[in-house]
């Protein structure tokens, strides 16, 4: 190896460290990656619990043994399981929020009680009485037992549980329990937020989270654009009462529209996540320097201010610095959004995304990116342009001008049926059919 390429190694692997220390996301992707090529000691249980169907799927992805070698127990009380990879104060977003919800309501339709799985190997910090007292403080009403990933073993969960999939990796890791004899496929519902094969290049990834929407599980879609696209794309003809509009917290967004002031400077709000590439950070970057260049002469104040996860901050010229937040706690963000009557969230997949209408619906002015037509004349307050830094720039700007002339608007939600119905209608739909599936084997049983 030349001096050159030592080199280069030695400054990736500072850069490496360097964002390990400061970055919890990539900290936790780090994580999961060698977990993926370096058997753990809680991965090597659950093969030793499994049986040999199981087996052959050691390491795919590394949730796939996660529930492969869980205990059945026939006199166990009965649960709606809530799979999810991790719940944590500094990481529950609309995804995370929307599935406790969802859980909740399934476990009341079925009458069973509600707990939380958590497939993803545990954040240090944190642990299963932590995230349930999260959880009991985040969703007021809500009271469920949380089982760690290094919990699941010393659990008996009855052969009856009703399983509620959340997000590829879970529904993979039930995928796999199924194939083991350890869940009833029968009695699992898949809460489907996006289109999760996007999150990765066409790899492995991409393969097995895709193949998750052909295992026959109970689908319940989060929006009208993702039922579209599942539809062309994965062949799935899903009933579309079981399709329900994104749940937002529209109690909380009064609230933020009442805070907003006019103000005689505009603040931006980035959603900037480099680690996530769907969400288009480089090319949210570039937009806010076109932008800055074509403010720096309107005579208006503006400040740039991101959040989503923690970066450096960020010279965008002009005399304006982008400042990060990093990720902030749930009402600390909506603290944020209040003070900032511009938002730039890009997203590029047919779920709809939540900010750019937690800003529109709350009175602020949200540009976001298209994605097939499916963005457009969503809200009176969210432009949705090409995803190239130049359409971008420009909303912005026409944003920017827009608080200037205007101020703030005031609370305006989305139009009723747009994205889709009621999030309790489409998970009470769901809950018939589980519950007509597993009926022949009781009548069997009596």
């Amino acid at each position: 190896m030349d001096a050159a390429k030592i080199r280069h190694l030695l400054t990736d692997l500072a850069r490496v460290n360097s964002r390990y220390v400061r970055d919890g996301d990539y900290r936790n992707t780090v994580r999961e990656r060698l977990v993926a090529i370096d058997r753990s000691p809680t991965a090597e249980a659950e093969l030793a619990a499994s049986d040999a169907a199981a087996r052959p799927w050691a390491q795919l992805v590394e949730t796939s043994t996660a529930l492969a070698g869980i205990r059945l127990d026939p006199a166990a009380v009965r649960h709606l399981d809530l799979v999810v990879g991790e719940i944590r104060a500094d990481a529950t977003f609309a995804g995370i929020s929307t599935a406790v919800v969802a859980g909740r309501a399934l476990a009341d339709e079925l009458g069973l009680p509600l707990r939380i799985v958590m497939v993803g190997h545990t954040t240090g910090g944190n642990s299963g009485s932590a995230a349930e007292a999260y959880v009991t403080s985040r969703f007021p009403g809500i009271e469920a037992r949380v089982v760690p990933r290094e919990a699941l073993l010393d659990v008996g969960f009855s052969p009856d549980d009703t399983w509620l999939a959340t997000h590829w990796k879970t529904a993979h890791a039930v995928d796999v329990a199924v194939r083991a004899g350890r869940v009833d496929a029968r009695r699992v519902a898949y809460l489907v937020q996006d289109y999760e094969p996007g999150f990765s290049p066409w790899s492995t990834e991409y393969a097995v989270a895709a193949s998750t929407y052909q295992r026959g599980f109970q689908p319940i879609v989060n929006s009208s654009p993702l039922h579209a696209y599942l539809r062309e794309h994965q062949g799935l003809d899903i009933d579309p009462e079981l399709v329900f509009a994104p749940d937002l917290d529209l109690d909380l967004l009064r609230r933020v529209a009442a805070g907003r002031r006019s103000d005689d400077v505009t603040r931006v709000l980035f959603y900037g996540r480099p680690s996530k590439h769907r969400n288009l950070y480089r090319l949210g970057l570039t937009a806010l320097k076109i932008a800055a260049v074509r403010l720096a002469d309107s005579g208006r104040r503006v400040e740039f201010v991101s959040a989503g996860e923690a970066h450096g901050d960020v010279d965008l010229g002009s005399g304006h610095v982008l400042r990060s937040r990093g990720t902030l706690p749930w009402d600390d963000y909506f603290e944020l959004l209040a003070s900032t009557n511009v938002v730039l969230s890009l997203q590029y997949s047919p779920h709809p995304s939540h900010p750019p209408f937690d800003a529109a619906i709350s009175g602020a002015y949200a540009v976001t990116n298209d994605f097939g037509g499916t963005r457009g004349g969503l809200h009176d307050r969210i432009s949705a342009v090409a995803a190239e830094p130049d359409a971008l720039a420009d909303a912005l700007v026409a944003a920017v001008r827009r608080d200037a002339a205007d101020g703030p608007g005031e609370f305006l939600d989305v139009a009723p049926g747009l994205l889709g119905g009621d999030l309790r209608s489409a998970v009470a739909a769901a809950a018939v059919r589980l519950t007509a599936a597993a009926a022949p084997e009781r009548d069997l049983d009596r």
